[in-house]
């Protein structure tokens, strides 16, 4: 088994802590920004067009993003829920179980058909 970097050991320790929050994340956190953007809102009590005062992004922009017709830029985002006294926290939310998906790279490098046209471009280290 190859050696661990400090480096690695890191950040083997940051995707344990990440998948045990996702793990916890209640399932309604898989909301449109959009739909936390008017509950925000419409808890702090600010119009759209407060909030577009605030945060220097159109109302029409902002109506367009909170009706799911648009999807925001991460800058727009960061603007407008700073603007609700808000931090935008970004974390990737695994599909599938790691593990799960590294057997599934595994069984595709062992079948006899494999071309090497995965995704997966690089051969697993044994």
């Amino acid at each position: 088994m190859p050696r661990l970097s400090r480096g690695s050991v890191v950040q083997l320790q940051a995707i344990n802590e990440l998948i045990r929050f996702v793990e916890r994340a209640p399932k309604a956190a898989g909301h449109s920004a959009g739909f936390y953007l008017r509950a925000l809102r419409g808890k702090l009590r600010m119009s759209q067009a407060q909030l577009s005062r605030r945060s220097g992004v159109d109302q029409g922009q902002i109506a367009r993003i909170e009706l799911g017709k648009v999807e925001p830029e991460l800058k727009t985002l960061r603007k407008l829920f700073g603007a609700l006294f808000c931090d935008l926290l970004i974390i990737p939310k695994p599909r599938q179980h790691l593990g799960d998906a590294l057997a599934a790279r595994n069984a595709e490098w062992e079948r006899p058909d494999h071309r090497h046209t995965s995704l997966w471009a690089d051969r697993p280290a044994r």
